[in-house]
């Protein structure tokens, strides 16, 4: 039998492809077989308000903030993404459409608008998805819904109609906006904010007696315009229903 021994070069060689196979293999997601690159563009995308590079990292479970750091800068690039300060620290936009992740953005940019509404329909921030689980959290707290609008169809309306107790429950309801290209969704969620707290006035005005809420997804875009107006809230005796990716209600 012939024993035989690799160089010194032939160890380094390999031990580089070693190392090159390694990294590969930890780019991506043992569940989903996603690259970090496209596990960051699908966060992203779940995310319109804008994330920072730590909170990437940590929520994705990276090992170093780097490697959201470099991937971010890649995807800003590309054209997907958008980096810029908030409070003086750098969060990213996804503004690469609603499809998922990296693969999704590179389609065709003649992409059908029904499928980009059907996919925003979907989002758990949609003014729809908003309501349903609000409806869910009203029949659990043993609230009598009475009716509820179309909001697919734009219905006029009060958004949710119930009964608690034999007093009144009416609920305003509004989603956070996908991004579009003339409007950011920053500026589309204030007019949409705006238009609600009309609603809860309005609905006062028509009843002294009700029992009024504000349903919105928990975006800290939301958050600062409700604590601008923190004096409102008990003036006009108003309920707010933030509703939160998980499907949870926190109600204040």
């Amino acid at each position: 039998m012939v024993k035989r021994t690799l160089t010194i070069q032939s160890r380094v060689y390999l031990q580089c492809c070693f190392d090159r196979n390694r990294r590969d293999l930890n780019h991506y997601d043992r569940g989903e077989n996603m690259t970090i690159k496209e596990r960051i563009a699908d966060y992203l995308k779940k995310h319109p308000e804008g994330v920072d590079d730590d909170v990437i990292a940590r929520n994705l479970n990276l090992s170093a903030r780097q490697q959201a750091n470099s991937r971010c800068r890649q995807l800003e690039e590309e054209g997907l993404v958008e980096r810029r300060k908030v409070r003086g620290k750098i969060h990213n936009f996804w503004i690469g459409g609603e499809g998922r992740g990296v693969k999704a953005a590179n389609r065709p940019s003649g992409r059908n608008e029904k499928a980009e509404e059907k996919d925003y329909h979907e989002a758990w921030y949609w003014e729809g998805n908003v309501q349903a689980t609000v409806v869910g959290y009203l029949a659990g707290q043993g609230y009598s819904v009475m009716s509820v609008a179309d909001t697919a169809s734009r219905q006029r309306g009060k958004d949710i109609e119930a009964v608690n107790e034999g007093k009144q429950v009416w609920v305003s309801v509004k989603g956070y906006p996908r991004r579009k290209k003339r409007t950011h969704h920053s500026t589309q969620a204030g007019h949409w904010f705006k238009s609600a707290v009309f609603d809860i006035l309005e609905y006062r005005g028509e009843d002294e007696e009700a029992e009024l809420g504000l349903a919105l997804p928990d975006y800290p875009r939301y958050r600062d315009l409700a604590a601008r107006i923190a004096w409102l809230q008990p003036l006009a005796k108003f309920t707010y229903y933030w509703v939160q990716e998980t499907g949870e209600v926190r109600e204040e």
